[in-house]
């Protein structure tokens, strides 16, 4: 799965201060309100700030900077439309208030809304050209946009600003290092992160982006060490806790992972619905590579209704229904996650695998191209693109062009056993193509030995085996599919051809009767029906005229036998019994 990146934008929060004229009692009495206000916010009361707030606003609705202190205190408990709504009343009354410009630009983006926090941000910078802080948030913005180039270019705006404020400086080196992580600079954006640390060692955004950058040199050990020292600065932020979960699943660690989408949850204090969307889809990722598939919809299922244009989650929950075989229904969700996002590169590898399952292939072979082209750094999403390719190209009887790609995935350094199951089950597949029985046999052993329970791993075993002549070995292959996944049409016809192999041709039928059963148009197992049934057909006809010849014989050999009694018998009574012969002349003189 995508490996998710959830920008951590810090911004310096200012609190307005007024005076009011004394011969206003009202707005006197709002000032105390907003006074008060101002000491609980301080004091990280931020409820009760908004209470305080709200009763300055009562007296009089129309101070800018009671709405924009209320605004921060809403910030700060995640509540980000609410605190916009105060925003935009600040500009309503203020309207070349810059800090409620720039503050709502964070909301927005927040909220992702990502077009309309570009266009305030740019508003900011209209007002305050030479300030450095609307660049930085600009070039946060892109980031998430998904314009690394334009992001690089405003992050190196910033740092030849040379702000006299650090963090701002080391916020801009942090934006640059995730820019050039995803421009494929993994080893600069490394340099860059660092700068930024110097600058600033608590810019928890330096941190990730370094993390990223390992990731994306396939070095998630690395990576996870610093998340690590993001969360040992930070504990309570979920976003960390996010892309850890997705390093442990690209390192196979699936039960660890799927803890810290929990603690992630945990932390999600203010039940802000986007971020409890975010951690949903990535959980779903965990459920799904422990075979939760049922849990790992349901999951993919809340995210979505937390936040309908969460295009992670339609891509994730598209992963789950094509390994519930729902394939058409997955469909129809890759192409909203598409739609949403059509930059968005598992959604692609996600349709490739449905068109795969639906025989589109030419479709899954250029979906999947079109999720490696998004995402070339991606290793977990390569792998399954290039094995959805190879996958297709060996439906198309192209298997060495099938292998070129299955060989890719291979190559790359992704740690996932259950991603490289499929790979080795394909490439056994297209080995089979060959005719290289041994080898495929070796590559589906593989595959089983990555994921025990990989069906398609043992259906290719019991091929390999067949074709070696190995049929009481290609019969325990089946049966083990079976015990897996009961439906699988095509390992019943597999184990059809074993036990006809073995000359068992009733169970053979039995076996090959269960896969039509199963996908009444499974062509292969019909003409395997009509194949067996007319052996059997010939068998029977044999048997009975066997059995005819036999009874024939029988009957011949016991006519016979009749007759010759007969004729003995006959003989005997008409023919009394000779003298015996004398033995010589002289026993006759003597009588």
């Amino acid at each position: 799965m995508k490996t998710t990146v959830k920008l951590i934008i810090t911004i310096s929060i200012l609190l307005i201060s007024l005076t009011f004229p004394t011969f206003i009692s009202h707005a006197a009495s709002a000032l105390q309100y907003f006074d008060e206000g101002n000491t609980l916010f301080e004091s990280g009361k931020f409820e009760e700030a908004i209470q305080s707030y709200n009763k300055g606003i009562e007296l009089d609705t129309n101070i800018p900077e009671l709405y924009y202190n209320k605004g921060l205190a809403l910030y700060n408990l995640e509540r980000y439309n609410e605190a916009i709504e105060c925003y935009n009343r600040s500009i309503e009354l203020l309207p070349n208030f810059k800090d409620a410009y720039i503050n709502k630009s964070v909301c927005l983006m927040f909220t992702n809304k990502l077009e309309e926090a570009l266009e305030t941000c740019n508003k900011y910078i209209e007002i305050s050209p030479n300030e450095p802080t609307g660049y930085t948030i600009k070039g946060s913005i892109f980031i998430l946009m998904k314009k690394y180039e334009e992001a690089l270019d405003v992050s190196d705006k910033v740092i030849a600003m040379n702000p006299n404020n650090k963090y701002t400086l080391s916020v801009a080196y942090s934006n640059k290092a995730y820019a050039l992580a995803w421009l494929n600079k993994p080893e600069e954006a490394i340099e860059v992160g660092n700068k930024s640390l110097e600058l600033s060692s608590d810019n928890i955004d330096a941190y990730i982006a370094i993390s990223v950058a390992y990731s994306f040199l396939g070095n998630y050990d690395e990576a996870l060490n610093w998340c690590d020292k993001a969360i040992e600065i930070s504990p309570n932020m979920p976003e960390a806790y996010i892309n850890k979960s997705n390093y442990l699943v690209n390192l196979g660690k699936y039960e660890e992972a799927l803890d810290y989408c929990n603690k992630a949850l945990e932390l999600n204090i203010a039940q802000n619905p986007v971020h409890e969307s975010l951690i949903l889809s990535n959980k779903s990722v965990a459920l799904l590579s422990l075979h939760n598939y049922e849990e790992a919809l349901e999951a993919t299922e809340k995210a979505i209704e937390l936040d309908p244009q969460n295009s992670l989650a339609y891509a994730n929950k598209a992963f789950a229904l094509n390994m519930l075989n729902r394939f058409d229904e997955s469909l129809v969700f890759s192409d909203k996650a598409i739609e949403i996002d059509p930059t968005l590169g598992s959604a692609y590898a996600a349709k490739g695998t449905s068109l795969f399952f639906l025989d589109r292939l030419d479709e899954s072979i250029e979906a999947s191209k079109r999720a490696i082209e998004l995402d070339p750094k991606d290793i977990n999403l390569c792998v399954q693109a290039y094995t959805n390719i190879g996958g297709s190209l060996s439906k198309k009887g192209m298997y060495e062009e099938a292998l070129t790609n299955l060989d890719k995935a291979l190559e790359l350094p992704l740690k996932n056993p259950i991603i490289f199951s499929v790979t080795y089950s394909n490439k056994a597949f297209a080995l089979i193509g060959l005719e290289k029985f041994e080898e495929a046999l070796e590559y589906a052993n593989k595959a089983i030995e990555a994921d025990p329970n990989n069906t398609k791993g043992y259906g290719n075993k019991g091929v390999a085996l067949l074709e070696l002549s190995r049929y009481n070995e290609a019969l325990e292959s089946c049966n083990e599919s079976i015990k897996l996944d009961i439906a699988d049409y095509t390992i019943y016809n597999i184990k059809g051809l074993a036990l006809e192999g073995q000359g068992k041709l009733d169970k053979a039928l039995e076996a090959f009767n269960k896969s039509v059963e199963l996908n009444p148009d499974y062509k292969d197992a019909k003409d395997n029906i009509q194949r067996v049934s007319t052996k059997l057909t010939i068998k029977r006809v044999l048997i009975i005229f066997a059995i005819f010849a036999l009874i024939t014989v029988m009957a011949i050999t016991a006519i016979i036998l009749i007759v010759l009694k007969k004729r003995k018998a006959g003989t005997q009574s008409s023919n009394p019994p000779m003298p015996e012969p004398f033995v010589n002349y002289d026993e006759l003189n003597q009588k």
